[in-house]
């Protein structure tokens, strides 16, 4: 098999939270973090990258299937590709299944990677003891969990919970200030996972 330097899940939010619009600022906000030039030049400089992207809420889908962008038109067609998959989901946000189901996808990435990295994304707090399960489970696997928290829950926030009950000990949480933030935190969220995975 094809070794590569990252593997790397993209759990999208697609729960009942977020409307239609919020989603394609999700959406877009992903495509165009993939494509930016710092984030680019993180991702050559560590070698082969493999990457999916997984919408979430009371189920998963897969919207970008295995895919390594060796070049910029590869990192181009994957984003086109990730803007022009339909959502298809809605419901409550359930967290925990979700961490299993990106296990489950990095079973199947298409390189043996010497640093496993699931990037998720979402608005909102989960069921705590499934979450923490998972998040058990990948931290034994040596799987760097990151996540990225959008807007503000009351008396809490989403980049809090998530670093407190789905981030693993290696990972990291960042905030974004609302959706049309996204895409900004997301291209830092990017380039400094894939930055400190093990080359």
């Amino acid at each position: 098999m094809l070794s590569c330097a990252v593997a790397l899940v993209l759990l999208m939010d697609a729960s009942g939270s977020i409307n239609d619009a919020e989603w394609a600022l999700q959406s877009d906000g992903t495509a165009e973090a993939l494509t930016d030039p710092a984030v680019l030049s993180v991702m050559h400089r560590q070698g082969a990258v493999a990457v999916t992207a997984i919408a979430f809420a009371e189920d998963t889908r897969v919207l970008v299937p295995w895919r390594i962008p060796a070049a910029e038109p590869d990192a181009t067609a994957f984003a086109a590709a990730l803007r022009a998959a339909p959502r298809m989901l809605w419901g409550g946000t359930h967290i925990g299944p979700a961490l299993e189901d990106a296990a489950a996808a990095l079973d199947a990435a298409p390189c043996a990677a010497e640093q496993e990295v699931v990037d998720i994304a979402s608005d909102g707090g989960s069921d705590v003891a499934p979450a923490e399960a998972a998040r058990a489970t990948l931290e034994l696997r040596g799987v760097r969990v990151n996540a990225l928290g959008v807007g503000t829950l009351p008396g809490d926030d989403p980049a809090r919970w998530l670093r407190a009950h789905a981030v693993t000990s290696g990972g990291f949480a960042l905030s974004a200030d609302g959706w049309a933030g996204f895409a900004r935190a997301m291209r830092r969220k990017l380039a400094m996972e894939l930055a400190s995975a093990t080359p």
